[in-house]
């Protein structure tokens, strides 16, 4: 639903995070692995093998506890000490290795330094938040806070939406709506989201009766995307963060 001519009315933006406004330095399966051989001394591990294995254990964990175990009874550490035993299953941990390289990862993901700011955050949010209401929709867990404090992101956020501070996720259109609510706007038609997942951002947003625009890393990205996606408008997807001031001018 989104044409670009229909984006001018618009009140609020919302964000995801991951890969949209920070990224893991160097892709999380290289961190698991050299944290693992700094602390566990496991010398022979396979980052594809990893890769692979966080890849199955993603989507499973988020199905049986959606939300980082927002309301399955589990704290975030343990849902990512349950990520992290199944990206490790090949390597046979103990409960003690387990629960030592899991206390250690959740740990050094929540250090700003292992992420990485998108170089162009800072000039769009500034610009931005002098026109619309600005906000994050993010499946992530209680750690995103402090990182965008760490990287002087938060200042721009009027609210941060996550399932552990709300107690809904994307894809759930109700987190959109809440967003609504928040900006004291009228309508899921005044919010525009910006995401890089097509069923999490793209298809529930627009599920939502909200505006969304796919951020992809290039061009060449950009139509790949489209080519394997015929019901993706190609006026929903952008390759930069500075194509928003345009959009939004």
């Amino acid at each position: 639903m989104s044409t670009r001519s229909l984006l001018k009315h618009i009140q609020v933006i919302t964000f995801d995070v991951h890969n949209v406004l920070l990224t893991v330095r160097n892709g999380a399966p290289h961190e698991y692995a050299s944290l693992a051989r700094q602390h566990l001394a496991l010398k022979s591990i396979e980052e594809s093998v990893l890769r692979s294995n966080f890849s199955q254990a993603f989507p499973t964990l988020n199905t049986t506890h959606p939300g980082y175990g927002v309301h399955t009874n589990i704290s975030s550490r343990q849902w990512w000490t349950l990520l992290i035993e199944h990206t490790f299953k090949d390597y046979h941990l103990s409960v003690e290795e387990l629960n030592k390289l899991s206390r250690i990862i959740y740990d050094e993901f929540a250090k700003g330094e292992l992420w990485v700011k998108h170089p162009e955050a800072d000039e769009v949010l500034k610009e931005l938040k002098t026109k619309k209401i600005l906000g994050v929709i993010s499946n992530f867990d209680e750690r995103l806070e402090s990182l965008l404090e760490q990287h002087q992101l938060r200042q721009y956020f009027q609210f941060i939406l996550t399932p552990r501070n709300c107690g809904m996720y994307k894809p759930q259109q109700e987190i959109f709506s809440h967003a609504v609510k928040l900006a004291q706007v009228k309508s899921n038609q005044d919010l525009c989201h910006i995401g890089d997942d097509i069923k999490l951002d793209y298809q529930a947003g627009r599920k939502a009766n909200c505006h969304v625009l796919l951020l992809t890393k290039d061009e060449a990205a950009k139509q790949r995307l489209l080519n394997e996606h015929k019901t993706i408008e190609q006026n929903d997807v952008i390759t930069n963060l500075k194509e928003l001031l345009n959009i939004f001018s």
